[in-house]
């Protein structure tokens, strides 16, 4: 009997253990980024080179000089005679004006070519620049003013410059703070000391003491200097060993950075990067972030007692404009991270709603030239600056900023004991750090030739090819199918799935449409397989019954496919609400850097916390699954998938790393695993506002943002993602029915300025059905409203013929004004204001269009 139960429990203990580890999903190596090669061997010490103008690599377009004296470096544009400086040749006319108020720490960091953040054990940051510790330190001590602490390499076609960014001043810890009282008063110079330095008696240590140890000036210092090290031979070390056998463990936290840059001349402009595999961090303090040139192609304010005229252009959402010199210089300046939230990190307390950056992608537009500067690798860890005059000093500038780890914030203790850390990954995130400037001239010289410029870019190099066919309005209409409500079943709650649109429902809405006249269309269908809307780990495809099962979907399929309509069937690689097996989520999950599970909050509204920090009734929170994880649960996806086309929630469209304490996934690392899925997906794909680096996968992309965030500083909105797009990729703007905050009218204008194509997300039943659950944001679906108005949209697009072309020109002709051409010859003037404006004599009435050639 004993040996029954022996071998029972011991069957049973193998049946759970085979069930939780068997049958595991492979994870996907992290792949490795080539990186930029890097040899100190061969770099000159600058102290020994004297060339201020040195060529460095010349071809038919441009040449590349460098100061050796500097490491200032300046492009020429053979075609304009035109110089690109990496930091301004001429003195900032602040300096020569006693009313403006311009620091040393602004004419430093327009002398530097890095900007550099880090931080200590403790947490705090400290942002310096690498002018002041490396290109021309300032007299110390230690070595006269002009001291510089960099070295030179020339490489093939471009030259690679090693910054050593350190402090050479001589601080406190050079000295002892405390002398012993018989060795003190024995020396030669005990006088001397005793009256500049060493002020102070310790009746406990029975010694002299510095009272003012860490205030020292530099004239103390400096005699301090010649007792101690030029008559004593003292080190650094031997007065920090001396001062912790006094009890005295203070550390001052000495700075040294070994960073790297390389610039390279090709034949559209430069490369320029922060080189990986150079960079060397002190043990006691990392690296938060660099700046990369931060003046590079600056435009000041005033030029021969004119005002300049030009803007920068940022990706914001669809695009934007910050005119030079614009006097919002008491605005916050611009800045804002690449690719939008990390889905791994999201913050506890809800953040504003505002648009993403979608594209790597920013310039500058100046009157004798422009540039276009794409980011090219690095691009998920970075973010674009950009501000204007009159702030600091007299420059607007763009550039990008580098982070070189990922951080998070968190409280800890509570009540009146609470006080917040930011916690931090432990390894630099490995890849180089890249800028492509590509320089513009005559009619490429505005945001229409950057947008070009990317667009070329992805052509060229990332094997974006145009799939855009249509020469009419394709409409897209999402059906939302299965949801889940909350029942109570004798006064105990669960959650019954309940269906808004079934297939054959879907089918009749089709063809009501097609009644229409309107033959033009996609179907995204969401929620219609593991779970509904609130769906489950997608390593298989259950069509869920209510909906009509396998056998309808089959059939409403074979019935699109007939009228030549493309079905995209919504799946989420990402995200989770719950997994199949126990303890899968311990797996499979990402983390947070404070190894907590990472999370897909929804948020309470009111409270602007997770409903999970919350005592609001709501489902979980999906868990965020770890990239490593998309490829293994794709494949197991894909084997009983038998569709044309899939469209994906946020694959593509947001980026989640995985911060394992030992073992680090950024962003940038997700990228080359969402890129390695997308290239083998063997269906039609469409993805929701895709990133730069997933362009090249879509088929068709969604919910294109038409509008920018409107941040104080920035002028005016223009449709730069769609500029990129248009003629390339088929693209509709936001489902029209869905937004709450902009007029049915003003969507269809923007529309027509941007060539966006239509969607609308549609159910069957009343809308009202989803009173009192979780996705009353589909509150305006009925379809029933709404066949009207997309008759009269996609007919009234057609008639002006918007898709016969794409998008060759766009420009801001007054206030919420702009004239937009297409590249058959179609001329429209659109009119945001509510008043009409007259525009070449013809009068353009407010919320309107007017077509001034092309009709």
């Amino acid at each position: 009997m004993k040996i029954r139960r022996i071998v029972i429990i011991v069957l049973v203990l193998s049946l759970i253990s085979l069930y939780v580890f068997a049958f595991k999903m492979q994870a996907s190596e992290k792949g490795e980024s080539t990186l930029i090669s890097f040899d100190k061997d061969g770099f000159v010490d600058s102290n020994l080179l004297t060339d201020t103008n040195k060529l460095v690599a010349d071809n038919s377009n441009f040449s590349l000089y460098i100061n050796e004296t500097t490491s200032y470096f300046k492009v020429l544009d053979k075609s304009t005679g035109e110089f690109w400086e990496s930091n301004p040749s001429v003195r900032d006319p602040w300096e020569t004006d006693p009313s403006k108020p311009i620091t040393n720490s602004a004419i430093q960091k327009q002398k530097s070519t890095l900007e550099i953040t880090y931080f200590n054990e403790a947490g705090s940051q400290t942002t310096i620049n690498n002018y002041q510790f490396s290109i021309y330190h300032p007299e110390s001590i230690l070595n006269d003013e002009g001291e510089r602490t960099y070295s030179i390499k020339y490489v093939e076609n471009g030259v690679q410059v090693l910054y050593f960014i350190e402090d050479l001043e001589v601080d406190y810890l050079y000295f002892p703070k405390y002398m012993p009282k018989e060795e003190f008063e024995a020396m030669e110079d005990f006088n001397l000391l005793s009256t500049i330095a060493y002020t102070g008696f310790n009746h406990d240590f029975q010694a002299y003491e510095i009272v003012n140890y860490t205030g020292m000036s530099r004239l103390v210092k400096r005699r301090l200097y010649e007792v101690f090290y030029e008559k004593l031979d003292y080190t650094r070390e031997r007065a920090i060993d001396e001062n912790e056998s006094y009890g005295y463990f203070e550390q001052f936290e000495k700075i040294f950075f070994e960073i790297g840059i390389e610039i390279k001349l090709n034949d559209k402009g430069i490369d320029a990067s922060i080189i990986n595999e150079s960079i060397v961090e002190p043990d006691n303090v990392k690296l938060a972030r660099i700046s990369l040139l931060p003046l590079f192609g600056t435009a000041v304010s005033i030029k021969d007692t004119v005002t300049t005229e030009g803007y920068i252009v940022v990706p914001d959402g669809s695009g934007a404009i910050i005119e030079f010199n614009n006097g919002k210089f008491y605005q916050n300046a611009y800045r804002k991270r690449l690719y939008g939230q990390d889905l791994s990190l999201l913050p506890y307390e809800m953040a504003e709603q505002q648009q993403k950056i979608s594209i790597p992608l920013f310039g500058m537009v100046k009157e004798e030239g422009g540039f276009a500067a794409i980011i090219t690798q690095g691009d998920a860890m970075a973010a674009i600056n950009a501000d204007v005059s009159e702030r600091i000093d007299s420059y607007n500038k763009a550039f990008v900023t580098f982070n070189m780890r990922e951080s998070e914030s968190v409280t800890i203790g509570s009540g009146f004991n609470q006080y917040g850390v930011d916690l931090w990954t432990k390894k630099l995130v490995q890849t180089d750090f890249t800028v492509r400037f590509i320089f513009l001239e005559g009619t490429d010289n505005n945001y229409v030739g950057i947008a070009k410029a990317y667009q070329n870019y992805l052509i060229d190099t990332q094997g974006l090819i145009s799939t855009d066919q249509t020469t009419g309005a394709v409409l897209t209409t999402e059906f939302i199918g299965a949801y889940d409500r909350k029942e109570f079943f004798l006064g105990i709650p669960y959650y019954a799935l309940e269906s808004l649109t079934t297939f054959d429902e879907a089918k009749k809405i089709v063809m009501e449409l097609n009644e229409l006249g309107i033959n033009d269309m996609n179907v995204l269908y969401s929620g219609i397989m593991n779970g509904g809307l609130d769906s489950s780990i997608h390593t298989k495809s259950d069509i869920e019954r209510v909906l009509g099962g396998q056998r309808d979907l089959n059939a409403f399929n074979q019935y699109l496919n007939g009228e030549n309509i493309e079905l995209y069937n919504m799946i989420d690689i990402m995200t989770a609400s719950k997994y199949n097996r126990l303890f899968d989520q311990y797996k499979y999950t990402a983390n947070r850097i404070s190894g907590a599970l990472s999370l897909n909050f929804n948020y309470h509204y009111p409270t602007r916390l997770p409903y999970s920090e919350t005592t609001y009734m709501h489902s979980g929170d999906d868990y965020v699954i770890n990239p490593l994880y998309y490829q293994a649960i794709y494949d197991r996806f894909a084997k009983d998938y038998d569709y044309n086309g899939v469209a994906f929630l946020n694959m593509g469209s947001i980026l989640a790393g995985s911060y394992n304490k030992n073992n680090a996934l950024y962003k940038q690392e997700a990228i080359r695993l969402q890129q390695s899925l997308l290239s083998e997906v063997d269906e039609k794909v469409m993805l929701t506002n895709p990133l730069g680096y997933a362009i090249p996968y879509t088929d068709y992309i969604t919910d294109l943002p038409t509008e920018t965030t409107l941040y104080a500083i920035i002028d005016y909105q223009i449709p730069l993602l769609q500029l990129v797009l248009s003629g390339i990729v088929d693209y509709s703007g936001d489902s029209i029915n869905l937004s709450s905050d902009r007029s049915i009218e003003y969507q269809f204008l923007k529309l027509i300025e941007t060539g966006s194509n239509v969607k609308y997300t549609l159910t069957y039943d009343s809308s009202q059905e989803l009173l009192n659950t979780e996705y009353n944001y589909y509150m305006t679906t009925h379809y029933i409203n709404w066949l009207d108005m997309i008759e009269e949209q996609i007919t009234e697009i057609n008639d002006i013929g918007v898709h016969e072309g794409y998008l060759v020109s766009h420009e801001q002709l007054s206030l919420n004004v702009f004239e937009v051409t297409y590249s058959h010859g179609l001329r429209i003037v659109i009119n945001y204001n509510l008043t009409s404006v007259t525009v070449e004599g013809h009068l353009v009435s407010g919320m309107d269009y007017f077509i001034l050639e092309g009709a």
